[in-house]
């Protein structure tokens, strides 16, 4: 997710798994001033230890964590006050181009709405995604957002919600998975 997660904010709809290969961002020091996007391994560990350990009874094929530093990669956060956001995420593959990504969000004024919205914007702006659904389902009792979206053969699904943390948002990702593994994904969660 480094760039790999900077890249699945970008274009988080259509290139889910070349997102989750991208290299780390060289100058990236997660210590040091919000001046370069980037993630790695270990980055934020207390984001990190918030992802599931476990979906579909196995681990994740990467995980790791990062930063979105103000820039254009913040997209329509940058104007609902979002000037930086951590995260941590895991990515679970599961052959030819399905996969998931189970993820932490965090930074001040970051809520459920601004997170969808970033991301309904995202789709509506790929020209090649078609927006098969937009809803407000409840997941563990907190209001969410789901978008649901259609990239050529691909189906992809955003669900967002908040955490039981101000200023943090669990999000799902899948790429291509039948909704029993949606719903296990989010499940993993358990009452985050």
């Amino acid at each position: 997710m480094s760039h790999r997660l900077a890249v699945v904010f970008a274009v988080a709809l259509t290139v889910i798994i070349g997102a989750c290969s991208s290299p780390p961002v060289a100058s990236f020091d997660p210590a040091g001033p919000c001046v370069a996007d980037g993630s790695s391994p270990g980055a934020y560990p207390e984001l990190e230890a918030l992802v599931p350990k476990i979906y579909q009874g196995v681990a994740p094929a990467t995980l790791d964590s990062g930063r979105t530093c103000p820039g254009p990669n913040l997209g329509s956060l940058a104007s609902a006050g979002v000037t930086e956001i951590h995260f941590g995420g895991g990515t679970w593959t599961f052959g030819a181009e399905r996969a998931a990504v189970l993820a932490v969000f965090q930074g001040t004024s970051l809520t459920t709405g601004a997170l969808a919205d970033f991301y309904a914007n995202s789709a509506r702006d790929a020209s090649r995604t078609t927006i098969l659904s937009e809803s407000s389902p409840t997941i563990v009792g907190r209001p969410g957002r789901r978008l649901d979206t259609q990239t050529g053969e691909r189906l992809q699904t955003v669900v967002v919600w908040p955490s039981n943390t101000v200023g943090r948002v669990d999000v799902v990702i899948t790429n291509d998975l039948p909704e029993a593994r949606i719903q296990d994904a989010l499940a993993a969660f358990g009452s985050n």
